[in-house]
């Protein structure tokens, strides 16, 4: 999954670049989808390991190929295994893996994501002008930023429920995840 995560994560970053004015680096990701299945399935151990790896991708296209901010942008794959721990720790307390319901999960993956929400506000706003003086930053590039990934986040919520809702799906993963039962 940490390689599915890559792969949406890459791709929609090159086909889908937001323009701003003078700004290259801010694009869809849909990386987290494959760390937020993993989180609610398999709890978050797994969804953090799957958020480490499924934000390679995103951190060498927007640190290397769009961008210039080098090697801060270590802080995607983290952002990301935190909205994959935090994920799968409330979806575990809530229950949404006894009970996939559509609010159950759409509430684990917004909640879930709060904390990467904060280090990215973090990192726009006091690390990148630390490291790249001049470069877009700060309230307004972390507000830019937040407003894209959280609806990103609404939109991977309900991707997320859809999946819950098909039996195929849950079969498969049945199948993947030892231990576990998904119908």
């Amino acid at each position: 999954m940490g390689a599915v995560g890559n792969v949406l994560g890459v791709v929609a970053i090159f086909l889908g670049r937001i323009p701003t004015p003078g700004v290259t680096q801010v694009a869809l990701d849909f990386s987290s989808l494959a760390v937020v299945i993993v989180a609610i399935f398999a709890g978050w151990r797994l969804g953090a390991l799957t958020g480490l790896i499924a934000g390679i991708g995103p951190m060498v296209m927007f640190g290397y190929v769009y961008g210039s901010t080098g090697i801060i942008t270590v802080f995607l794959p983290i952002g990301k295994a935190l909205t994959g721990l935090s994920v799968g720790l409330i979806s575990q307390v809530i229950g949404s893996i006894r009970k996939p319901r559509t609010p159950f999960v759409i509430a684990a993956v917004l909640i879930g994501f709060v904390p990467e929400a904060v280090l990215t506000w973090f990192y726009f706003v006091n690390l990148v002008p630390f490291f790249l003086p001049g470069s877009f930053s700060g309230p307004t590039a972390a507000t830019l930023v937040l407003v894209k990934a959280w609806a990103e986040m609404i939109i991977i919520a309900f991707l997320t429920v859809a999946l819950i809702g098909n039996a195929g799906f849950r079969a498969f993963l049945g199948r993947i995840v030892p231990g576990q039962s998904f119908r």
